[in-house]
C-alpha cells in the first residue's frame, strides 16, 4: 500500500543500488526479481511501493523546511526549531509574484520587501512530520535545504 507516492522510473534508476539491496534483503536477487516482475506485476509493484514509502518517508522526516509560493504570498516552513516556525509573507500587490524557484526566493523577497506584510507562527513538533510535509508538498510546497534555511534566517536577523 502506497503511503506517499511511488517513485518514478527515473528516481528508481537513480536509486538502483539501494533498490537492489532492498530486494536482496527481501530474498529477491536479480533473476528472482525479473521472474516476479514478469509473472506477478502486482506483487512486484508492491515491492516498489514499499521501497518508495521508505525512501520518501526518510526524505520527509529529514526535511529542513519548505517553501510555498502563490501569486501574492510566500510561506517558509522551518522544521529546525521546536516548535516548528512558519513565516507568511503577504504581498500588498495581488498577482505580482507568480511562481518562485527556491534558488531565487531570497532575491525576490529582498526586492519586494517593502510590499510584504509578515506574520510568524508556530506549530508544535509532531511525530507525524512526514505526513505534514507530504500534505504541504501536495499543496505546492517545495523542499528546501539547510543552506537555504541559513540564508533565510540570516535575512530575518537583518530585518
Amino acid at each position: 500500500m502506497i503511503k506517499f507516492r511511488a517513485l518514478s522510473k527515473q528516481e528508481l534508476l537513480d536509486l538502483e543500488t539501494e533498490f537492489k539491496q532492498f530486494l536482496i534483503i527481501h530474498g529477491l536477487h536479480d533473476a528472482e526479481w525479473k521472474a516476479l516482475a514478469k509473472s506477478n506485476p502486482k506483487k512486484a509493484q508492491g515491492f516498489i511501493d514499499l521501497f518508495s514509502n521508505i525512501v520518501i518517508e526518510k526524505i520527509y522526516q529529514n526535511a529542513v523546511g519548505l517553501l510555498q509560493t502563490g501569486t501574492d504570498f510566500i510561506t517558509v516552513f522551518n522544521f529546525n526549531r521546536d516548535p516548528w516556525e512558519f513565516y507568511y509573507f503577504k504581498s500588498n500587490c495581488a498577482n505580482q509574484l507568480g511562481p518562485i524557484e527556491s534558488a531565487r526566493f531570497l532575491e525576490k523577497l529582498i526586492q519586494k520587501d517593502p510590499d510584504f506584510k509578515v506574520q510568524k507562527g508556530t506549530k508544535e513538533v509532531t511525530d507525524q512530520k512526514a505526513q505534514v510535509v507530504h500534505e504541504l508538498i501536495t499543496k505546492g510546497a517545495q523542499l528546501i535545504d539547510a543552506h537555504f534555511m541559513m540564508e533565510f534566517e540570516h535575512y530575518l536577523l537583518k530585518k
